[in-house]
């Protein structure tokens, strides 16, 4: 790391409680977290996301929380332990669940290689996750994984790194769904079975907020479907730093097909959003705002959930 990403690093930055201490009754703005992602799960709610003590590189296990109400939290309790993994990283972990099994979709970094998707297969939402399989190329750096599922197809969704091709990507590969029923591996060596991703769209394809010159990111990308329509989730920074959350329309309302930018949906430096249904049946968003914690001030990224019919745009 050269001198001036280590006195960045030390300026803007601080470091956190490291494992994460267990607690009970913990508000949203009192967790750490980036990237969330809530699941129902045993007539409540589990919270998972991105942690980290100090930069994003140190992020070296993924854990959840637990609810019943989504407003008082515990935990944390470990969904994968990566004390002794040949990966590094640990970003944006979610989970989806086909069938009878809950598939872990997390992006990781190998000892030596390049960042990518991976998955991970459990009967159970809250642990005992075994390494299953890598659904990235190999030689490309690729983050940030969803799953769409329609039918026995399952529509995978990324981002293909703007450090590798300058303008982000976002692209979608099909799997059938039996083919992610593969044996799960008993250590951390996975198989790949990357299939080639078709592009849906870039970074500089957002006309409503113009991205930074030399970081045209796309992150986070997730399916939502809104009155008869298909949109995809995704974030990016724009001019003056901030990070904001955007929508795309599929024109054909196909998962994998051509997507027309819809609109900025919250640009109060937060992003990195899902959709997901209450116990109440009313929608909501999580994001993580603000986008970087701060030594002065003591600001860190936290989850916020807000009414999905309130801030999703709606086209005339």
């Amino acid at each position: 790391m050269g001198l001036y990403k280590k006195l960045r690093k030390y300026i803007t930055g601080r470091r956190m409680a490291w494992p994460p201490e267990y607690r009970e009754g913990a508000a949203l703005e009192e967790i750490n977290l980036r990237d969330p992602f809530i699941v129902r799960y045993d007539g409540g709610y589990l919270l998972t996301g991105t942690i980290y003590r100090f930069n994003y590189s140190d992020s070296g296990m993924c854990v959840c929380w637990k609810s019943e109400d989504l407003r008082s939290w515990r935990g944390p309790f470990t969904l994968i332990d990566g004390k002794n993994s040949v990966y590094s990283d640990f970003w944006a972990p979610e989970i989806h669940k086909i069938g009878n099994k809950y598939f872990l979709l997390i992006t990781l970094r190998p000892k030596g290689g390049k960042r990518g998707v991976y998955m991970f297969v459990s009967e159970r939402a809250d642990g005992d996750y075994k390494p299953a399989a890598r659904l990235t190329p190999t030689g490309q750096n690729c983050l940030d994984g969803t799953f769409f599922i329609r039918g026995e197809k399952v529509y995978f969704a990324y981002c293909r790194e703007y450090t590798d091709v300058k303008d982000g990507q976002i692209l979608c590969s099909v799997f059938d769904a039996n083919e992610l029923n593969i044996s799960c591996a008993d250590s951390d060596d996975m198989p790949c079975i990357a299939r080639e991703g078709k592009l849906l769209f870039k970074g500089s394809d957002n006309a409503f907020r113009p991205a930074l010159t030399r970081q045209k990111v796309t992150d986070g990308p997730f399916y939502i479907e809104d009155k008869g329509a298909l949109y995809l989730l995704w974030s990016t920074h724009i001019a003056g730093g901030n990070y904001v959350l955007l929508a795309a329309r599929s024109a054909d309302g196909e998962p994998d097909g051509e997507f027309i930018q819809a609109g900025v949906i919250y640009e109060k430096d937060g992003g990195h959003a899902m959709a997901f249904t209450d116990g109440q049946g009313k929608r909501r968003l999580v994001l993580h705002t603000p986008n970087v914690r701060t030594i002065f001030g003591g600001a860190f990224e936290h989850a916020v959930i807000l009414d999905f019919d309130k801030i999703f745009i709606r086209e005339n």
